[in-house]
């Protein structure tokens, strides 16, 4: 098998594409591909056999994640026992750990969270006192209505919380209100490595500043609590997070600096020094937070530790795929760490190119060469988890890279060592870094803010990704035997599946009406066929009763998602409706990431907030339509209704907007009975089929004469659940169903999306 047990790790990553898509022909396509290895390239047989068998092996042994069941937990009585799996995370506002249901509700497990009043003072202390470590066993009591389901996502590509927790095999949560609820004893033996780890991280912001720390931390300990939004999102977009992921140059960096410690300093021999190593990187890797990446890292330079003192010869990739196989045999459930997927794939690609990248003597060019195979080996995973690719990245990687490689990652083990010296000496230390590093992470910025050229698409079908990845690793291989036509054919033949994703809603000839559900507020998204038209009609967030001020949770969590995900970075208009939060608090945060044509209000929109949207945004264009008006489209006119006069009330001079969207379409706002019966006066043959009701379904709308002159199909409610205002009425309800339309809500619902073509459409809803 010496140089085939790549061909093993392969078979098993197209069992896990095959379990998470579903993909009936991936198992032929396999087997082809193997008959085709054996009679034409001479393909060894005991190879041939092992693979097949992962394949068949991993098919069945890797979880399926299926929602569970909303289990009744009676029997619990008064409290849940367990033990604890793996370490506490805390954090400035919570703390949670992973706890292992007893034999009572075994194959259970459960996410215990507590948010702190104030912030724990020390990690160590708290971990400690608590005994939240490893191994203990843990009488949490509680009652049964505490534990619940995860919540699920319920909008096209938000963060699916519930299928985040599955997929690290946690399927319960339990939100504990005061600690006296925990009571933990007996931690294992290996908890005291764990408690080191919050130990030396307190040590660590004892002795460093915060934001030398947030680095020193993320990078040391792999404890990226610390680490700022605007920073985590600045990487994210860059393809630069797996910069700050330990990984194998950091276990690089410490075999360097324990030989020159222990070796040159003649403290012990080499042999004895790799010895202390063989048995310090597991432990290592524990300290460093057991991500996949660091097992990883940690495993294979392990191995080729043990190789080299017992003087054996194998191949790196058969290490690798070793180390591979292994960890899904460990813990099938680490197939689903966007960790261990992009560090995986990085690694194997850069191995299959190690003789393409070994024929140039440039270093600079040996740079730009593994960041194009990193980029690229990752590109069908950033896609799917992230939206977004920047083609700048592969060049912006060759100058972050190294820079972290040789001054960020080796100066934080450094600091590490060095953090009992004096705080005078190390706040020199600490402000040459902190000079240094602000000049990198704002020349990132600036190429953030004036280079950035994004792809946006929602990912890759199965198909799509076998055939870039086929047409990927030819590419390589072309390149590695000098075949440079060739090459270039696989390498437009691997262009193509993503310039097509991209192209898709442009090539569509159906558009989509989406209600978001963002709680008790609105925001519709109104996207015509071949992408003719993109327009939101209002532009809603939560925000704080108190302050008064929006959130941009809807915006991040929600609406960003899924304009990424629709490649949407242009909206030709926002129309809002009226000045209310629930209707315009995202719309600065839209603004600054989105660019927008118009911004079309009512003649008797709020003088002032004009004039705070064009101090923040001074070019930006702002309308004010009437009533009789048309909203001008490339595939659809909008026909403004509403308001005729000035009603001194901000909802009923709420814009009202007739459009036909594959169907006759009423967009109303938060207009109230009065201005409905101004409506049919003004039209008495309007005749509508789906109707956006009304002030989230408020009793001062939707009046049943209403309702019964314009006679709609659908009425579409958007509103929040368990909201304070008792929307939508139970009045407006009966209205509704007494007329036998259709009611779909938001908040039973989720968001509503309407697909329509030549006339003619279809929902579809993503319930909770």
């Amino acid at each position: 098998m010496k140089g085939y047990w790549y061909y093993a790790a392969i078979t098993t990553g197209a069992a896990i594409l095959y379990v998470s898509s579903k993909a009936e022909w991936l198992p032929l396509l396999i087997i082809l591909w193997l008959i085709w290895l054996k009679a034409r390239k001479g393909f060894p047989l005991l190879p041939f056999i092992i693979s097949i068998i992962s394949f068949c092996f991993f098919t069945f042994y890797i979880p399926e994640i299926e929602e569970v069941a909303e289990e009744k937990f009676e029997h619990l009585s008064s409290h849940v026992t367990g033990s604890i799996d793996g370490s506490a995370v805390i954090t400035d506002e919570y703390m949670q750990f992973q706890l292992e249901g007893s034999h009572s509700i075994s194959n259970t497990n459960f996410l215990v969270m507590y948010f702190f009043d104030q912030p724990a003072q020390s990690q160590a202390s708290f971990v400690k006192n608590g005994d939240f470590l490893h191994g203990a066993s843990c009488v949490i009591q509680t009652s049964h209505e505490s534990i619940e389901k995860p919540s699920s996502s319920t909008n096209p590509a938000q963060f699916n919380y519930q299928q985040f927790l599955l997929q690290k095999d946690i399927h319960y949560q339990i939100i504990i209100e005061n600690l006296n609820q925990i009571h933990c004893t007996d931690p294992q033996p290996l908890s005291h490595i764990y408690l080191l780890r919050h130990q030396l991280i307190d040590y660590m912001h004892g002795r460093w500043s915060d934001n030398t720390v947030m680095w020193l931390t993320s990078i040391v300990f792999g404890d990226d609590s610390m680490m700022d939004e605007p920073t985590e999102e600045l990487f994210q977009r860059w393809i630069l997070s797996h910069i700050i992921a330990i990984s194998g140059s950091n276990i690089t960096l410490i075999i360097a600096i324990v030989l020159l410690l222990l070796v040159k300093g003649n403290i012990v021999t080499k042999e004895r020094a790799q010895l202390l190593l063989i048995l310090f990187l597991p432990l290592y890797g524990i300290l460093a937070g057991g991500e996949p990446s660091v097992w990883r890292a940690v495993w294979m330079i392990t191995i080729l530790l043990v190789i080299q003192k017992f003087k054996k010869k194998f191949l790196y990739i058969d290490i690798f795929s070793f180390v591979f196989l292994s960890l899904i045999i460990f813990d099938p459930y680490v197939i689903y760490e966007v960790g261990f997927q992009f560090s995986f794939a990085v690694t194997f690609a850069i191995l299959l190119s190690a003789k393409w990248v070994s024929y140039s003597t440039s270093t600079l060019w040996n740079i730009v060469q593994i960041s194009f195979v990193s980029q690229m080996a990752i590109l069908p995973l950033q896609l799917h988890y992230f939206y977004i690719f920047q083609p700048l990245s592969i060049l912006l990687n060759v100058i972050i890279i190294p820079y972290f490689t040789l001054f960020v990652i080796p100066l934080m083990y450094i600091a590490t060592l060095l953090s009992f010296l004096p705080k005078q000496v190390l706040f020199i230390l600490d402000n040459s870094f902190q000079w240094i590093h602000s000049v990198v992470v704002n020349f990132l910025v600036w190429v953030d803010t004036y280079l950035s050229f994004p792809l946006f698409m929602n990912g890759l079908s199965i198909t799509a990704v076998i055939v870039y990845y086929i047409f990927f690793f030819r590419f390589m291989y072309e390149l590695e035997i000098k075949r440079m036509k060739v090459a270039f054919l696989s390498g437009v033949l691997f262009c193509l599946p993503i310039i097509f994703g991209a192209l898709k809603p442009y090539l569509s000839e159906e558009g989509i009406v989406t209600m978001f559900d963002i709680g008790q507020g609105d925001a519709i998204l109104i996207e015509t066929p071949y992408r003719q038209d993109t327009l939101l009609v209002d532009a809603g967030s939560t925000f704080d009763f108190e302050s008064m001020e929006a959130s941009r949770s809807v915006y991040k969590q929600i609406l960003r998602p899924y304009f990424y995900s629709r490649g949407i970075t242009h909206l030709d208009a926002i129309i809002l409706t009226h000045e209310d939060l629930d209707h315009i608090g995202s719309l600065e945060y839209i603004l600054e990431e989105v660019t927008v044509d118009t911004i079309m209000v009512s003649s008797f929109f709020d003088d002032q907030l004009i004039k705070n949207i064009q101090a923040s945004f001074p070019n930006q264009i702002i309308k004010r339509i009437e009533a009789v008006q048309t909203i001008r489209g490339n595939f659809t006119n909008f026909h403004v209704l509403s308001p005729t006069s000035d009603h001194q009330s901000l909802n009923d001079n709420s814009l009202v907007l007739y459009a036909d969207l594959g169907a006759k379409w009423l967009f109303t706002g938060d207009i109230g009975s009065d201005v409905e019966k101004t409506l049919i006066k003004n039209h008495p043959e309007m005749n509508i089929d789906i109707l956006k009701v009304a002030h989230h379904g408020s009793n001062t709308s939707s009046d049943s004469v209403y309702i019964e002159e314009i006679d709609p199909d659908f009425g579409l409610i958007s509103v929040g659940r368990n909201n304070r205002y008792g929307h939508p009425s139970v009045e407006v309800i009966e209205t509704l169903e007494s007329k036998g339309i259709d009611i779909l809500r938001t908040d039973l619902h989720g968001a509503i999306q309407y697909y329509f073509s030549n006339n003619q459409g279809t929902f579809l809803i993503h319930s909770p």
